[in-house]
């Protein structure tokens, strides 16, 4: 009997410690946080400080219409260090490293932040783990965690933490399929050309394009094809996926990530060694020893593209991009420049090779915001996290409502993309001038994109995109899933080394093989005993033992 109240005693401080524990676990609301879903957050104004890559379509944080729609929301502001997605992990690493760092990190991920670099911040104690302001301050992301268990297991870290909150953009169907090519239809229309469907007709297209004047303006101006060096841009591996699987970009604006590496069969497969790849090569030459790759497209940004399709007569035939508003201005006017190109499908080569990078990771973005240990009001910072993932903040990123999107009254028999009735429809079109959407960080955009109205009598650059990446989707092979099949932290330091000088060594000779500075024949043995000796079999061991690990 003494025996049993001893344990019994035993088990209740056992208890009491567990739950002491937990609840010291929870960090301190100074500020005295509203209920979890009620809005504003806090009842007196609050401010935190940030950093953030400047992409998407934010001209100015202190006037962006969805920025500032939030900030009257939850009564929080946030004061942004700007940084551009280059620069970003660098930045980051800096600040990080320094210790004067902000109160929260936003939108990084990919940029700035990998899986990783989540886990190792957090088990240094740089950015705190969310596990238990989730279970008792989440209230939208409860919801979201609840509608899909891969996306909790794919934002907790090894050590069972979650350190930072996600993008999950399930109803993105364009960015699942990014890495596209958009030919010039006026220019076809004008020489009575069709698109084309294999290499040979691709290749007979842009000799046209280099040799017929299509643009009409007697001069011989015309750019056949063009790309820029950022992956979503890559021409060069866009065109190589007649041959072989290539180019699934990252979304570190950084060419040298994955391009190479895919599941084919269930296993990691590295394309840049291949025979198939060295036969790619020899095509992507012979179309640049005659002039029909734009030789910019090799170290150009591009924004760089943009004057030659805006700036007067177009004068680009063919571009690789992840959509047309990247190299030229979106516009609702018929007329405009943008309206001459529509999506190449992926084009057939000579053994009949037809494939395109399938990024299904990519829909769920782990690391966009982590708070660090520096912020004083953690479960503010929180809050407004979790606001994002409400879905009336997902539409305020569609822009402002009554001028970019308005619901569906009614009376309206519209159909949306997802062949049910539409909630929604579009209005003006967004563009950079407009300052209305930021379009990263934190959220949750359930179905909504697919729940816009189809358009009847004006242009939708949403279901133009929808529609152009049904033209991908038979040809899909998924990327190698760098979001949700983390590397052992063991293995990091070595495997972000071997990452980087791998295709950084590839993406030169990618180039050198292209324009002729080195020769495909002779010097292709040398070039895959190169990819040997500084470590290929060891990385793909480790990319290996990572996809197997998260496929349990």
């Amino acid at each position: 009997m003494k025996l049993r109240m001893l344990v019994l005693v035993a088990s209740a401080c056992a208890l009491a410690l567990g739950a002491g524990s937990r609840a010291a676990s929870l960090p301190e609301d100074p500020a005295k946080t509203q209920v979890p879903g009620t809005f504003p957050i806090v009842r007196s104004p609050i401010r935190l400080t940030g950093i953030a890559p400047t992409i998407g379509f934010i001209k100015d944080w202190k006037t962006n219409s969805s920025y500032l729609w939030r900030e009257r929301l939850t009564n929080v502001k946030v004061d942004f260090a700007e940084t551009t997605r280059t620069e970003a992990k660098t930045k980051l690493s800096i600040l990080l490293a320094s210790g004067d760092y902000p109160d929260i990190i936003f939108g990084m991920s990919g940029s700035g932040l990998s899986v990783q670099d989540v886990g190792r911040y957090g088990n240094q104690g740089v950015f705190i783990p969310l596990n238990g302001l989730i279970d008792e301050r989440g209230f939208e992301i409860k919801r979201m965690l609840k509608s899909d268990p891969e996306i909790r297991k794919a934002i907790t870290s090894p050590d069972g933490n979650i350190y930072a909150l996600p993008l999950v953009a399930m109803d993105d169907y364009h960015l699942t399929m990014r890495q596209k090519a958009w030919i010039n239809k006026t220019w076809l229309d004008r020489l009575g050309l069709k698109i084309p469907d294999t290499a040979d007709e691709f290749y007979e297209v842009m000799k046209a394009f280099k040799e017929r004047d299509p643009n009409g303006n007697g001069l011989a101006d015309e750019i056949p094809m063009t790309g820029a060096k950022r992956s979503q841009e890559d021409l060069a591996m866009w065109i190589m996926n007649a041959f072989v699987v290539a180019g699934g970009p990252d979304e570190g604006a950084d060419a040298t990530l994955n391009n190479y590496e895919f599941i084919v069969g269930d296993k990691v497969f590295f394309n840049a060694n291949t025979p198939e790849f060295k036969e790619g090569l020899g095509f992507i030459h012979k179309l640049f020893r005659e002039g029909l790759i734009d030789v910019a497209a090799l170290t150009q940004d591009r924004s760089q593209i943009k004057p030659l399709v805006d700036g007067g007569a177009v004068r680009v035939g063919l571009a690789a991009s992840h959509h047309p508003a990247n190299f030229c201005g979106l516009s609702d006017d018929m007329s405009a420049p943008i309206h001459q190109y529509v999506a190449l499908p992926p084009i057939k080569g000579p053994k009949g090779n037809r494939t395109t990078a399938w990024m299904i990771d990519a829909t769920i973005q782990p690391g966009q915001f982590a708070i660090t240990d520096k912020c004083k009001n953690p479960v503010v910072a929180f809050m407004w996290a979790d606001s994002f993932f409400n879905l009336e903040a997902t539409l305020a990123d569609k822009g402002i409502e009554g001028l970019h999107w308005s619901r569906v009254g009614p009376g309206e028999s519209l159909v949306g993309l997802n062949g049910k009735a539409a909630k929604y429809k579009y209005g003006k079109a967004l563009s950079l001038d407009d300052n209305a959407q930021i379009g990263f960080g934190p959220g949750w955009t359930r179905d909504l994109k697919n729940e816009f109205a189809v358009s009847k009598d004006r242009f939708s650059y949403e279901e133009f995109l929808y529609d152009a990446t049904k033209l991908y989707e038979p040809c899909k092979v998924r990327r190698y899933p760098y979001a949700t099949a983390p590397i052992a932290e063991a293995d990091v330091t070595e495997f972000n080394d071997l990452r980087r000088t791998i295709h950084t060594y590839v993406g030169e000779c990618v180039d050198r093989f292209v324009i002729g500075d080195i020769d495909l024949e002779r010097d292709w043995g040398k070039y895959t005993r190169q990819l040997d000796r500084i470590g290929l079999k060891r990385y793909l061991q480790i990319l290996t033992e990572a996809y197997a690990a998260s496929s349990r």
